[in-house]
């Protein structure tokens, strides 16, 4: 769950109205459907149970499906018995255990992931009464090799219905992807076109719940980031304060992505230095999210092809808030297994306080897998910097030069340094 005013601290990680307080409070993981572990696996001590869609990546593909997780697992987390007192769930007031108080677990608290070489794992976090944030996986052969591609999604906290946006504009990205390569049959399409009906997709999926039976006057709203692999190379794409890192043993760990937020856009501009811009009170507003009323104009994105191979972070800043370092990020990574490091990830966020949601999905990427799709810049770097992709369905991405040529990051309005966040 995204905040779109103070930034999260160590003393005000959410506001008044969503905290549940940290500690004992904390509900237990959801369990998956049977026949949805991971063979082989142990489960998490905590609870959880890595899941994964059904099927092989074949020509249609196969993605994860938050959403029949937790419809499958929705009677039986909410029919169990209290985690603190064992009082019957017919004890239940309004989410709390009628006879001793303790919160009762919720269907999304936490999920886990895992799809081939990817893994994704979605916490409620110790202070946030439920989960806003939504993730998703999918890949699919092609003649050029194999698409592996994730979407994390942030329900931004002062709009109603969060969690549904997150989770509409999570899985329509990913399905659109897997709709779509399907659909043409020889995966042709390059990752500039992949990305863009990605995004063009959740951003749709986003509005889609005022245009069919939603209140206009509160739309819901969730940050967005997207990414799209093949043979080594990658297109990342983002809209809002959800973030993409690069993380790699050869020290070339960095963030990718740059946060569409008022800290981020008063520097660019030079009104403030960036330390200034992110000490004030106004640096976590929100400057472009997807919804209903989202501001027009397109997705920032990155093509991206590292020297050596690593891992692509897609996360929620329920993560970033507490470790915004790209090599402290890295460091916690083994290597050994993908779910073992994105629940790493999100361990620390809780370890440090875990003020928000958390959420990552982890994707790894590794040169040698492929020729790459474009060829290096100059400096004989093979990372072509930021491009702008659309979220109106035109399949043809424009070159947008270096991050600091638009102040506004390709907002397309002049930085008004009074300009309220949303909503």
């Amino acid at each position: 769950m995204t905040e779109s005013s103070a930034p999260p601290s160590a003393t005000n990680g959410s506001d008044g109205n969503d905290s549940a307080g940290p500690g004992p409070d904390r509900a237990g993981p959801a369990t998956p459907p049977s026949g949805t572990a991971v063979p082989g696996q142990d489960p998490d001590p905590t609870g959880g149970v890595p899941v994964q869609s059904v099927g092989p990546a074949g020509t249609a593909g196969e993605h994860t499906d938050l959403r029949a997780v937790l419809e499958a697992t929705r009677s039986e987390v909410e029919d169990a018995d209290c985690p603190e007192c064992g009082a019957g769930a017919d004890q239940a007031v309004e989410g709390a255990c009628g006879n001793c108080g303790a919160r009762r677990p919720a269907v999304r608290d936490h999920v886990e992931f895992r799809l081939g070489p990817g893994a994704a794992v979605t916490d409620r976090g110790l202070r946030r009464r439920r989960n806003e944030d939504a993730c998703a996986l999918g890949r699919i052969a092609t003649p050029a090799g194999e698409v592996l591609l994730g979407a994390v999604c942030d329900g931004v906290a002062s709009a109603r219905r969060g969690d549904e946006a997150s989770l509409a504009a999570a899985e329509a990205a990913v399905a659109a992807v897997l709709t779509r390569i399907a659909a043409h049959g020889d995966g042709g399409a390059g990752l500039d076109t992949l990305a863009a009906t990605a995004a063009g997709a959740a951003a749709e999926a986003a509005a889609d719940l005022v245009r069919f039976g939603g209140d206009p006057s509160d739309p819901p709203a969730t940050t967005y980031t997207g990414a799209v692999t093949r043979g080594g190379s990658a297109v990342v794409s983002w809209v809002g304060d959800s973030r993409v890192y690069w993380l790699a043993p050869d020290g070339t760990s960095q963030l990718l992505s740059t946060d569409d937020s008022w800290a981020e856009e008063i520097a660019a501009a030079g009104v403030m230095t960036r330390e200034q811009a992110h000490a004030d009170r106004r640096a976590h507003v929100l400057t472009r999210w997807l919804g209903h009323d989202s501001p027009e104009g397109p997705a920032r994105a990155r093509r991206f092809r590292p020297a050596g191979p690593g891992y692509l972070l897609l996360c929620s800043d329920g993560i970033w808030n507490h470790i915004p370092d790209p090599d402290r990020l890295a460091a916690l990574l083994s290597g050994d297994d993908v779910l073992a490091d994105a629940r790493a990830l999100v361990d620390a966020a809780l370890a440090e306080g875990g003020h928000d949601n958390a959420t990552v999905a982890l994707l790894p990427l590794d040169p040698g897998d492929g020729g790459g799709e474009w060829g290096p810049r100059p400096d004989g770097s093979d990372d072509t910097g930021p491009i702008l992709i659309p979220l109106d369905g035109d399949d043809h991405p424009d070159d947008a030069g270096g991050a600091g040529d638009d102040p506004t990051g390709g907002a397309g309005d002049p930085v008004d340094p009074t300009r309220p966040g949303h909503p």
